[in-house]
């Protein structure tokens, strides 16, 4: 995948369709990734998240309409995707300090956010460390969600709830020794990544709990050591995967195989992977 062209496809989709909505499935599939792939991604390669680069976008264009004044504000409110008057003045007046209706006036300061585009850099200096390994078809038992959303007490809602209310039940039934868990990438479902958080178990399930399934098929792995805390490395940590490694490994992505990420249990997550799926070559 020519990663460069695939990025700034997604600005030229973006930008063809700054007054309709935009779906992270067709942005991810521009770049040839999973949604949960591409955010991290563009994250990385941004400095910001998709969504907040559309919000930017949007807001810079709205400038202009307001300041031709000829449209109403709920007009190009609506016209942006807000769906009420007042997200679009709360959006627009968090990002230029004024509201819609004071942009009308002369002599006003504004913000403007220019399309951005990506150009080659010089990467690859630091070291990547990676094994391929092969391993059987497992099951992941534990419990599905999603990642994305509001945090709670620092972790995603559906991680927090695991170690909570899964992990000491499901723990006697995970494959010995148990260190870590499993976070398994299987689904996209209206822009958001579904996940199942556990670990490979040994076919049994407990009475008292009712947990989640996911079959893992046979596969060979990519397996790619990181060091560092997980909220500091995960995007660079993709981008580099998935930028750099592929190309020059000669590796093609597995499309039919989710990734997994394995972490520590526990608050210390100094070294994790990412299990990526890959080809034969």
């Amino acid at each position: 995948m020519d990663w460069l062209k695939g990025m700034n496809g997604v600005i030229a989709h973006i930008e063809e369709n700054l007054t309709e909505p935009v779906q992270y499935e067709t942005l991810a599939r521009i770049v040839g990734c999973s949604i949960y792939e591409f955010s991290r991604i563009f994250s990385f390669m941004a400095g910001m998240s998709a969504s907040e680069y559309i919000r930017r976008r949007r807001l810079s264009q709205a400038v202009f309409d307001i300041q031709n004044g000829k449209d109403k504000i709920i007009d190009i409110a609506l016209k942006y995707c807000y769906e009420s008057p007042a997200a679009f003045t709360r959006a627009f007046k968090e990002l230029h300090g004024i509201t819609p209706l004071s942009a009308r006036k002369a002599s006003v300061p504004l913000k403007t956010y220019p399309a951005i585009s990506f150009v080659l850099t010089i990467k690859g200096v630091n070291e990547m460390n990676f094994r391929i390994e092969k391993k059987e078809g497992f099951q992941i038992m534990g419990l599905t969600g999603y990642i994305e959303g509001e945090l709670v007490d620092g972790m995603p809602s559906v991680v927090k709830e695991f170690y909570e209310n899964y992990y000491p039940q499901l723990a006697p039934y995970y494959t010995a020794p148990f260190h870590q868990i499993s976070v398994y990438d299987f689904q996209s479902v209206n822009d958001r990544c579904k996940v199942i958080i556990g670990a490979e178990c040994k076919g049994e399930k407990p009475d008292s709990l009712v947990p989640d399934m996911k079959d893992v098929p046979a596969a060979t792995w990519a397996v790619f050591s990181i060091e560092g805390c997980i909220g500091d490395t995960y995007d660079a940590a993709y981008a580099r995967v998935l930028t750099e490694w592929f190309p020059a490994s000669g590796y093609k992505r597995d499309e039919a195989v989710p990734h997994l990420e394995v972490l520590p249990v526990g608050s210390e997550m100094t070294v994790w992977e990412i299990w990526m799926p890959i080809l034969n070559k």
